[in-house]
């Protein structure tokens, strides 16, 4: 039975709904459906004013269906959003002399109750710094603990959303959970929608946590388009653009820092988010050789930038670069990967035995350190299996005869035997903690074994590849897409009992 707006306490609609107004009817303006509609079981919609950027109220049960107007002691004063300056004519900034808000949506109260209090947040930030920081470090933590853990943080609606996006890259889904699309995956996606317009580097770091919670977990084609808005974003925040383009002013060696961290980030995920299939588009220019690295994670972490101290992505490899650097060009290598797999490898023989060359030679002075950082050896395993996989994948049969499958053979020899005495026994990959092992092994893993599956191949490697099979079974835990590449391993297995049949 329909519930009167007299009786639900609700104050009725400002203007007909939607299905009355097209349908030419009387309509009470009941909420939260009116007579009508009930009466005619249909959909019962009413038009809801877009939110004013300069004040907005937040929905209530007791005010639902529309965001209230704000109180304007000076109505002839008119107010452009400073985002639509930023883009339509940023010089009119410069003189001050047009009025300009910011959009800062209210933080919803359920957000608020996800993310607990402030003692509550602490414990997230403390285990994101001490896992996932390590290997992604784009976030400073001086800044974090001097600025951002604050009582008055429920106020701001962009610190809100990355102490979710934090809580979300730190969360191991339930137990027995079939999917990674959790009521805080949602919760975080749709807050980060609200929040976008704050034009934030805050907004920025929060949508890179969710982009490398999609692409751990296996959730696409969400990660690739994730990535993709955070690229557009940081142009937007005037991040790695050119000098016409407007771009806030950084006061601080560390704040400068934090600005190409972020940067390298979206260039990190940019490139692995397509490593299993080349030939799509990259959201990011090439990194150019003059490129600045990060800096030492372990100064920034204090508060140090040493401007005297940074390598540009031309230097060579070197023990002492930071860890993130380290990853990063990488990073850039597997880009150039990805580019000559999107083209016919057969007319760039040279191209390949550069890259073949270039790759091995990061992965020795990797390897020759007193402290390797087993993620930045991880990714380039992937990178190096990327390069070869059109010859070793399980599917290459027809290609097993030239040079390519050749060396892509002796390759992958090489990387069990290293797999085997690096990542296994001395338990740099199988024996670590699932929260401190980063995404970037898995698809290397995913590959060996894919290979081994196949009967023409030798069966010496098996133990290699079972042991490989089992780790990815523990870091499903973790990372949701190892869960995935063990199902795409079963259905291979099920093809080649097929055709062997």
């Amino acid at each position: 039975m329909q519930t009167s707006t007299a009786e639900s306490g609700l104050d009725p609609a400002p203007q007909a709904c939607q299905s009355c107004r097209s349908r030419k009817r009387k309509c009470d303006r009941a909420l939260p459906r009116c007579a009508s509609c009930a009466k005619h079981d249909r959909p019962c919609e009413y038009w809801r004013p877009a939110p004013t950027p300069r004040s907005v109220t937040a929905c209530t049960p007791e005010n639902p269906w529309f965001i209230s107007p704000p109180n304007d002691d000076n109505p002839n004063i008119q107010s452009i959003d400073f985002s639509s300056i930023l883009f339509l004519d940023p010089g009119l900034l410069q003189h001050g002399l047009v009025e300009t808000v910011r959009f800062a949506p209210p933080v919803p109260p359920h957000i608020l109750h996800l993310l607990g209090d402030l003692d509550e947040i602490r414990l997230t930030a403390e285990r994101f710094f001490n896992h996932i920081h390590r290997w992604m470090p784009f976030i400073s933590k001086k800044r974090f603990y001097d600025l951002y853990l604050l009582p008055s943080f429920q106020t701001r609606s962009e610190l809100v959303l990355l102490f979710l996006a934090m809580k979300l890259i730190t969360t191991f889904p339930p137990t027995g959970s079939q999917s990674h699309r959790t009521a805080l995956y949602h919760a975080a996606k749709h807050f980060h929608l609200m929040t976008e317009e704050c034009l934030s580097i805050l907004v920025l770091q929060a949508g890179l946590l969710i982009a490398l919670y999609e692409l751990g977990n296996g959730i696409y084609p969400a990660a690739y388009l994730s990535i993709g808005a955070c690229a557009r974003y940081a142009y937007a925040l005037g991040i790695n653009v050119c000098e016409t383009v407007p771009k806030k002013k950084v006061l601080t060696l560390v704040e400068v820092e934090e600005r190409r961290r972020v940067w390298w980030a979206i260039v990190v995920l940019d490139r692995f988010i397509s490593i299993g299939c080349p030939g799509r588009p990259f959201a990011t220019a090439d990194p150019k050789l003059d490129d600045l690295l990060p800096s030492d994670d372990t100064a920034w972490d204090e508060g140090i930038v040493r401007p005297d101290r940074l390598s540009a992505l031309s230097y060579p490899t070197a023990g002492n670069m930071s860890k993130f650097a380290l990853v990063c060009q990488a990073a850039r290598l597997l880009g150039q990967v990805l580019h000559f797999l999107s083209h016919d490898p057969a007319s760039q023989d040279g191209a390949w035995q550069q890259l073949d060359r270039t790759l091995h030679s990061m992965l020795t002075a990797a390897l020759n350190i007193d402290d390797p950082d087993y993620d930045q050896i991880t990714f380039i395993y992937s990178a190096l299996v990327a390069l070869y996989t059109p010859w070793i994948s399980s599917n290459a049969n027809k290609k097993i005869d030239n040079d390519y499958a050749q060396q892509a053979n002796l390759t992958l020899q090489q990387i069990i035997d290293r797999t085997n005495a690096n990542l296994i026994e001395r338990q740099c990959f199988l024996g670590r903690n699932p929260e401190d092992i980063s995404p970037w092994g898995l698809y290397f893993a995913y590959r060996i074994c894919s290979a081994h599956m196949h009967p023409s191949r030798s069966s010496d490697n098996a133990d290699v590849s079972k042991t490989l099979c089992e780790t990815l079974q523990v870091i499903d835990m973790r990372w949701g897409v190892a869960g995935v590449y063990l199902q795409l391993l079963e259905a291979q297995e099920a093809i080649h009992q097929l055709e062997g049949s």
